[in-house]
């Protein structure tokens, strides 16, 4: 038994450095997505006509803060994961819901198949009872003290 324990710590270990490399990784990504935000501003304020943003760059920056802020929850959740023993199913839930709003939020309405809406309603349904009954689970509703 003591061979397997080494085992398991072993690939533990490893497990946890790969997500430290992917939590760098992330944080560099957002490092990079926060510079192309800010260039992105500044290069349509400058350009003719000047301080002046239009429509579909608002949707541009709009679409790349929603991602910049999944990318940050992703993070935070990668942190929970390698600081807990077990998996913390609520903030990934939580995550996972984010994400589907980020989509549902920069979707183009004009070119937006029926199905397609069908399925992200029915996920983020699927994902909001998901995210009642864990929390129901772990603070039943009737303790309100």
């Amino acid at each position: 038994m003591d061979n397997t324990d080494k085992f398991l710590k072993i690939i533990s270990g490893i497990n946890k450095n790969v997500m430290r490399v992917m939590i760098g990784l992330m944080t560099l990504s957002l490092i990079l997505a926060s510079i192309h935000f800010i260039y992105l501003i500044y290069e349509r304020l400058i350009a003719p006509p000047y301080f002046i943003i239009e429509v579909t760059t608002l949707f541009e920056i709009f679409n790349l803060i929603l991602i910049i802020a999944v990318g940050y929850e992703l993070t935070k959740s990668l942190i929970l994961i390698i600081s807990s023993e077990s998996i913390p199913t609520i903030p990934i839930i939580q995550i996972a819901i984010i994400a589907v709003a980020n989509k549902i939020i920069t979707l183009d309405a004009k070119h937006v198949d029926p199905p397609l809406v069908i399925g992200l309603s029915l996920l983020i349904a699927a994902l909001g009872l998901t995210h009642f009954l864990l929390k129901y689970k772990v603070k039943p509703l009737h303790q309100n003290k």
